[in-house]
């Protein structure tokens, strides 16, 4: 029997990310070139990321695509398939927000595509929440086509985080409209996870 496959853990943040993180949210608000600079300056791809989406966020109108652009690349040096999609629910949130649907748009497109390539399925799940949270936060009806890239992927009995993701799916959009969970639970596949949504939310 082969034994089972090992993935690799993203490497561990440098100092400097974390610190340049930090100093690019400081500096957003009144200091652009500033927040740029520190942006730019973090080693790690995760959080010159966010970084930048945290400047594009406060940015004069015509400032804030060309940044928006400089993140999506960077995303593109993450570690791995798991960190280029979940790290682009910053950039995507971002555009979404400052009214950019012709760059958010095709940007989700193929964050929802490269989701399929992600290892191991708790990590494809994960990457999935990730999007849809940032998405739905803006306008639910951003978050429709993750929805359905989530039905494709992501089997509820599959692993713990894909159950967790329909759980706070359902939780999420039963908070905004009371009993909209039973939409969720009924588009899930039979099995476990759903019996337990059932029971939950008081369907069974």
């Amino acid at each position: 029997m082969d034994s089972p496959r090992r993935y690799a853990h993203a490497p561990s943040p440098s100092t400097a990310s974390v610190m340049g993180r930090r100093r690019a949210g400081q500096l957003a608000r009144t200091d652009t070139g500033g927040a740029l600079e520190a942006a730019r300056a973090c080693p790690d791809a995760w959080y010159r990321v966010q970084a930048l989406a945290s400047v594009a966020a406060h940015a004069e109108q015509r400032l804030v695509l060309p940044i928006l652009k400089e993140a999506a690349r960077e995303a593109q040096s993450c570690h791995d398939d798991y960190g280029t999609v979940a790290v682009m629910a910053w950039p995507l949130r971002v555009a979404f927000e400052r009214g950019l649907p012709g760059f958010a748009e095709p940007e989700l497109g193929k964050c929802l595509t490269q989701a399929s390539r992600i290892e191991p399925p708790a990590s494809q799940a994960y990457a999935l929440e990730t999007i849809w949270s940032a998405c739905f936060a803006v306008d639910p009806r951003h978050a429709e086509p993750v929805w359905r890239r989530i039905l494709e992927l992501c089997h509820p009995d599959h692993n713990w985080r894909a159950a967790r993701l329909y759980l706070h799916i359902a939780e999420t959009l039963d908070g905004r409209n009371p009993g909209a969970a039973a939409d969720v639970i009924r588009a899930m596949a039979p099995g476990k996870a759903r019996s337990w949504l059932e029971r939950r939310f008081k369907l069974a």
